[in-house]
């Protein structure tokens, strides 16, 4: 694997804060008891201009036209893995892969794609990567 000495660097971060919010959430039969919990404090997202132009930034001699065609090579990638079946592994990042939930019956017959149901797609981080966040992510309140 290749790795760019530049984004070697950055993935060395020493720590990053992570904000949060406190509220509400019901609990117990029925929902009838309120307890306080904690939740990510979402950002707006950043759009995939700002992401493109920021890997630009990061690496000398890139241009927004390549970054975005290797981008958009790995989404038509994804797609058609996913869509097959097979799982994808994004090294340093972690699996994707397909799963969805079925009816039962008694016995196998009559079993059809009909009673496939919420295909979804879960996410594995690679250890590294939950190794990594678990160790440098700082959590502050968000005002």
């Amino acid at each position: 694997m290749f790795y760019h000495p530049k984004f070697r660097a950055m993935r060395e971060i020493s720590k990053s804060t992570c904000l949060f919010k406190v509220g509400p959430k019901k609990v117990g039969i029925g929902g009838k008891k309120l307890k306080y919990v904690a939740r990510p404090y979402y950002a707006p997202k950043q759009s995939e201009n700002d992401t493109i132009e920021q890997i630009v930034r990061n690496f000398d001699g890139l241009r927004p036209y390549q970054v975005r065609g290797v981008v958009d090579a790995i989404v038509n990638d994804f797609h058609n893995q996913i869509m097959k079946g097979h799982p994808m592994k994004i090294a340093g990042l972690g699996t994707f892969r397909l799963s969805f939930n079925s009816t039962s019956r008694d016995t196998p017959e009559g079993f059809t794609s009909a009673d496939i149901l919420n295909p979804h797609i879960i996410f594995t981080p690679e250890k590294k990567l939950k190794n990594y966040i678990q160790t440098h992510v700082v959590f502050e309140e968000a005002k």
